[in-house]
């Protein structure tokens, strides 16, 4: 199927926000498709730490969703939201199972955010996919639309670096992301807690997340970073993602037991077992270019 083509809603902002002015009176979907905006650009005030209801601290960290899905879901290589609504329910090699929306939706919870699922039928679940639902209209069931997921890498020859990472990190990462790679907060309500996200330490993504896979992590750094001038080598974009994912960070237990079927278990899964005969510091670090199957 070739790419669709997607028109922004006219309610949307550049900023990723709805102007709610837009947006149909008196109309409970309008009034979830609106709430799910702000749960998705404001995760911690709704749904994590920073909630007024202890009980809907889902999110255990206080990124956003948009701290990767930027600009609501709405920017090309940002694993964006545009077609999602109709690519679910789809097979997840992580579970060897068929998913749900509600059920992907959940698992960025339990990873990314590392934190705990929401209720499938809680309003805020329904406001999520109510909001995924309505920047995804005019993309037929299934279509890929451009800038679709965080790009593609090629595979290096030898392994990314961590200490080469380092010295990139300080060069192009830190003057946002700052030193300690604990970011830098947003010191108005409105937006997310963090300006710029966090790498790193407790308010960051755990070790089950995509993002602390290092092909993975690569391809969204070489495409997307530094942010608005993504001019990274592709070697500097492997050593410093190898960089960002040896820093201590929150740990998913019982990872060994994610992408069961052997077959199609990612190259950069770091925990084992394999069907083959690669070490577990290859699949983590590389070389790739001999592994593949």
């Amino acid at each position: 199927m070739p790419q669709s083509e997607w028109t922004k809603p006219k309610a949307l902002q550049d900023d990723g926000y709805i102007d709610e002015s837009k947006m149909p009176k008196n109309s409970k979907y309008s009034q979830l498709v609106i709430l799910g905006n702000k749960i998705l650009n404001e995760t911690t005030y709704h749904v994590g730490p920073q909630a007024k209801d202890p009980k809907k601290r889902f999110a255990g960290n206080n990124l956003s969703c948009s701290s990767c899905h930027a600009l609501g879901g709405s920017m090309p290589n940002h694993a964006g939201f545009v077609g999602i609504y109709g690519r679910y329910p789809q097979h997840s090699p992580r579970s060897d199972a068929v998913v749900t929306l509600e059920e992907r939706i959940n698992g960025c919870f339990e990873r990314s955010m590392n934190g705990r699922k929401m209720p499938i039928d809680s309003k805020e679940m329904k406001a999520m996919v109510a909001y995924m639902h309505w920047i995804s209209q005019g993309i037929p069931v299934g279509a890929k639309t451009k800038g679709q997921g965080v790009g593609r890498v090629a595979f290096l020859s030898r392994s990314a670096d961590p200490k080469k990472g380092k010295v990139v990190y300080l060069e192009k990462c830190a003057a946002c992301h700052q030193e300690n790679g604990l970011g830098v907060k947003n010191k108005e309500r409105k937006g997310g807690y963090y300006l710029y996200p966090p790498l790193w330490g407790k308010d960051s993504y755990n070790t089950g997340a995509g993002m602390y896979r290092l092909i993975k992590a690569t391809s969204y750094i070489k495409t997307n970073m530094p942010l608005g001038n993504p001019t990274l080598t592709l070697e500097e974009a492997y050593d410093v993602a190898s960089y960002i994912n040896s820093q201590k960070r929150p740990i998913k237990k019982n990872r060994e037991k994610d992408f069961p079927d052997k077959r199609i278990k990612p190259l950069d899964m770091d925990t084992g077992s394999y069907d083959d005969p690669f070490p577990t510091t290859q699949h983590k670090y590389g070389p790739y270019d001999k592994m593949q199957k």
